[in-house]
């Protein structure tokens, strides 16, 4: 009879140890998540996650040829530079998310119910405080010496175009799109 009773006990045992496997494991990785390139590269990928959704929205609704252009711009480089991040988040480790900030959504649901030139003024307007603040989250990240910084780095230079397009969609120089050099 002590050897019926050890069975159960032993897969008890073990069933613990793998679980306990797991935990450690989900403690990692949420350990993984809160280091400083970890939040950048989660916040990175979200803003790309937004930036493509507004850009597309911008296309739809945007009154202006300018504005049409910088949505199809905002898809194109934000898409590209959302597939480059989560590829590093992955290297490194970290879960990229899916979906932006509640904020992010706010914002986006925001200019969704405008039309006409008041949605042209207010994307305008959101594309120079969102790629502001994004410019500035970048340099902080650029001037390490990792990966992160790297790709922060290289990212800039987009980042700072779409801040000087927004910019004059925002004074009113009505047409951002101008010609790109191709790479």
């Amino acid at each position: 009879m002590a050897g019926t009773t050890q069975k159960p006990l032993a897969a008890m045992y073990a069933a613990l140890a793998f679980s306990a496997c797991g935990i450690a494991s989900a403690q990692e990785v949420a350990l993984a998540q809160d280091s400083p390139e970890s939040r950048f590269l989660i916040d990175a990928v979200r803003g790309d996650i937004a930036e493509t959704k507004i850009g597309e929205l911008a296309q739809q609704k945007g009154q202006s040829e300018g504005v049409r252009a910088f949505g199809e711009m905002l898809v194109e480089d934000h898409s590209a530079a959302m597939k480059k991040t989560a590829e590093l988040a992955k290297d490194l480790e970290v879960i990229p998310p899916a979906q932006p900030t509640a904020e992010q959504t706010q914002k986006y649901d925001a200019l969704a119910r405008l039309s006409g030139a008041e949605f042209d003024r207010q994307f305008a307007a959101a594309m120079v405080e969102a790629h502001e603040e994004m410019i500035s989250k970048y340099e902080m990240q650029a001037r390490g010496d990792s990966k992160v910084a790297k790709h922060a780095e290289e990212l800039l230079p987009v980042l700072e175009e779409h801040l000087a397009m927004a910019q004059r969609l925002q004074s009113g120089g009505g047409d951002a799109s101008h010609e790109r050099p191709h790479n």
